[in-house]
């Protein structure tokens, strides 16, 4: 959807520097920039993957020790399975499919956190490039300002890439703690 949006919008502009005079197209100020790269590239971005990384490594670890738990357990059973009466087995059956069930809901909800956490962590940033990037527009007197996604953007000049400048402007904004 949004890449429709994107298409029509280069389409639009597209018809409007043919429709309009030589002087006309001219003045039209056009830049770019690529928000992952903002992201991977500025000091608050770093310090947010890392944060983002760190915590993905604690609950990784959480998952993996449930998953080890469970495997040992069913392990166990599977050895003990011929010395086991119908009564016991039914009990451990229960007992491991219960675990397989905790597990996968711990599972689901690592993931559930991660992408809370994703969210919580990138959209002070993103809120604060939107900023930066009106200010500039308005500042530096761009027509149009486009942000880079794949298959968005099909053609751009280098010089009209604002990308670094955006990261510049993002690491003096960055709050300090």
């Amino acid at each position: 959807m949004r890449t429709q949006r994107v298409w029509v919008a280069l389409i639009a502009i597209c018809a409007l520097l043919l429709s309009a005079g030589s002087a006309q197209a001219a003045s039209l100020k056009i830049g770019y920039f690529d928000l992952q790269a903002v992201l991977d590239q500025s000091q608050w971005g770093k310090e947010a993957k890392a944060e983002f990384a760190a915590k993905k490594a604690a609950l990784q670890s959480q998952v993996r020790d449930k998953a080890k738990e469970f495997e040992d357990s069913k392990q166990a059973f599977e050895k003990q399975q011929a010395l086991l009466d119908d009564k016991a087995k039914k009990e451990k059956i229960l007992e491991l499919r219960q675990m397989q069930m905790e597990g996968e809901k711990l599972l689901m909800q690592t993931n559930a956190e991660l992408n809370k956490l994703s969210q919580e962590l990138t959209k002070p940033i993103i809120d604060k490039v939107i900023e930066i990037v009106q200010s500039m527009g308005k500042k530096e007197k761009y027509d149009y300002i486009f942000e880079v996604q794949k298959g968005g953007l099909v053609y751009a000049t280098e010089k009209t890439d604002l990308t670094k400048d955006i990261i510049k402007e993002l690491d003096k904004a960055k709050p300090k703690k």
